[in-house]
C-alpha cells in the first residue's frame, strides 16, 4: 500500500482506538446531565447505518448483489433493519434497543467476502472468506454507541465517525470510478 493511503488509514485506525478507549474511560465518571441531547443522539445513531452503507459501497459499489449471498443480505436486509432499530430507539428511548443495536453490529463481521484484494487476501487464505468488508461500519457503531453514554467525548467521536464515513465514501468513489488503488 502506498504511503498516500497507508498514513491516513492508520491515522484513522489510531484515532478510532483512542476515541473508543477515551469514551470507555470517561463514561464511567459521567453524570446523566452530561449525556448528549436528542439531536446529538440522532447524529450518533444516524452514523451507524451510514457507516455500514459506506462499507457496503466500498465493497460492491452501487450494485444490489454482493460477492456472496450473505453480503447481499447485509446490504439489502440487515442495514435497513439496523436503521429501523436506531430510529425505534430515538422514538421510544427503550434502553434495550441500544443493546440490540450493539449485538446487531456484530452480524456483518461474519466471514463472507470472497473478493480477493489486499484487505481480504490474508483472511481468505486462512478462513476461505473475509470478515473485514464491514469492519469500518462496526467501528462507527461502537464509537457511536459509546458516545451516547454520559461523560463520553461527543465532538471528537462525531469527528472520527464521520471521518471514517467520509473516507469510506471517498474510497468508494476512487475505487469504483477511478480504479484507484487497484
Amino acid at each position: 500500500m502506498s504511503l498516500l493511503l497507508a498514513v491516513p488509514f492508520w491515522a484513522l485506525v489510531l484515532a478510532a482506538l483512542l476515541i473508543g478507549a477515551m469514551n470507555l474511560l470517561r463514561s464511567r465518571k459521567g453524570k446523566e446531565d452530561d449525556a448528549p441531547g436528542s439531536n446529538g443522539q440522532a447524529i450518533l445513531l444516524a452514523a451507524i447505518p451510514l457507516g455500514f452503507l459506506a462499507s457496503s459501497l466500498d465493497c460492491m459499489g452501487l450494485m444490489l448483489e454482493g460477492c456472496s449471498p450473505y453480503c447481499t443480505f447485509i446490504k439489502l436486509g440487515w442495514i435497513p433493519l439496523m436503521t429501523l432499530v436506531c430510529a425505534a430507539y430515538l422514538i421510544t428511548r427503550k434502553v434495550w434497543l441500544i443493546t440490540a443495536i450493539a449485538l446487531m453490529a456484530f452480524v456483518p463481521l461474519a466471514p463472507h467476502c470472497v473478493c480477493y484484494n489486499p484487505g481480504n487476501g490474508w483472511w481468505i487464505d486462512r478462513l476461505g472468506a473475509s470478515p473485514v468488508c464491514y469492519s469500518w461500519g462496526f467501528v462507527v457503531s461502537m464509537i457511536s454507541l459509546g458516545a451516547l453514554r454520559p461523560g463520553a467525548m461527543f465532538w471528537p467521536s462525531i469527528g472520527v465517525i464521520y471521518a471514517i464515513i467520509s473516507g469510506a465514501i471517498g474510497f468508494f468513489i476512487t475505487h469504483h470510478y477511478l480504479h484507484f488503488p487497484w
